[in-house]
């Protein structure tokens, strides 16, 4: 696997359904992202369903000319600290069981397990995912309504090391899914991803905790900031820290580019790995390197040409320069996993 091209963050999610479990919320269908959904769909104007969206997002996996693998992330539901899920505070569910059949199913699908730390009976629901051969463990905190910091994640963590099982968690902005309690947008930090990280746990910050809006997003520029330091740490700490490069082809995030390639020697690409963040929509006019008018004009046009949205996701970003090793770094980094035997 490990000269593989892996997309390691690639989002599922569907409306009410009592087969495979999914859900989501009134709240949620009130979201830009929801509307995204239906426009890459194509169910505008047409009844949205679990099928619909199934057989959109698999073709475009497996009709991708330059990613391998695609990571599909499931979505845990709220639980609260006494270990009692809250589908009342849930906007989006996505069962672990249904991700882990699809990547069954499909060997370009990798399957991307959620598990809530408050869970009481998170050991089995973990030991359960590494024995489907999940390659992370995906959180939203704000969503999710997650303390990364909270004593309570401690004998989590200890687990996640002892399997080398990375926790990829949403760091900065969440404008996708909604949470139904506004103080755990807080948690979206990376500084209290620290408790993990002192742990042992192979840490993915996820978007590199960039603001989304730029400038606008004044009230993120700590979370990219607190990026900046975990990494300036590492070394010293002895962490297993990653970022993903998500969600990156946006408008307003080429400064924070620029910063991340300036800081090579604290942010080596080896630590990099590539994502798309879709259905997140790509937007060609958000990075390119060339100063030629007609070398640019050329990519523009290619680029609004494509159909497949992962392949255009991936000539994005791979215009931004980064090493080629941020492609396959994923690669490497999931064949550490310690998966159950016998």
């Amino acid at each position: 696997m490990n000269d593989e091209i892996i997309d390691v963050h690639i989002h599922f999610g569907a409306p009410k359904d009592e087969e495979s479990g999914c859900f989501w919320s009134e709240e949620f269908t009130k979201q830009p992202a929801y509307f995204a959904l239906l426009l890459i769909t194509h169910s505008l104007f047409k009844k949205v369903n679990i099928k619909r969206v199934r057989k959109h997002i698999l073709k475009v996996i497996n009709k991708s000319k330059y990613t391998d693998k695609s990571v599909l992330l499931a979505l845990d539901q709220v639980y609260d600290k006494n270990g009692t899920a809250n589908p009342e505070k849930t906007h989006l569910y996505v069962p672990n069981r249904y991700i882990a059949k699809l990547a069954k199913e499909n060997d370009r699908v990798l399957f991307g397990a959620s598990i809530h730390p408050y869970r009481d009976d998170w050991r089995e629901e973990l030991d359960s995912c590494l024995e489907n051969k999940a390659v992370l463990c995906k959180w939203i905190p704000s969503a999710q309504m997650i303390d990364p910091a909270n004593s309570k994640c401690v004998p989590f963590y200890k687990k996640l090391a002892e399997h080398q099982l990375p926790l990829l968690c949403h760091c900065g902005p969440e404008y996708t899914i909604p949470t139904s309690d506004k103080t755990y947008i807080e948690y979206n930090n990376p500084k209290y991803l620290r408790t993990a990280l002192d742990e042992g746990v192979t840490v993915i910050i996820a978007h590199c905790a960039m603001p989304f809006w730029g400038v606008f997003d004044k009230a993120y520029h700590d979370d990219f900031d607190e990026f900046l330091k975990l990494f300036e740490e590492d070394d010293e700490k002895g962490w297993n820290l990653y970022a993903d490069l998500s969600a990156l082809c946006t408008p307003f995030r080429s400064e924070y580019i620029d910063i991340i390639m300036k800081k090579i020697d604290k942010i080596p690409h080896e630590r990099l790995l590539y994502g798309s963040d879709y259905p997140i929509p790509v937007f060609e006019l958000t990075y390119n390197r060339s100063k030629n008018f007609f070398s640019w004009l050329r990519f523009i046009i290619k680029m609004m040409s494509m159909k497949n949205l992962l392949d255009k996701n991936y000539l994005v970003i791979k215009g931004m320069k980064f090493k080629d090793c941020v492609y396959t770094n994923a690669s490497r980094l999931f064949e550490k996993i310690k998966y159950p035997t016998g």
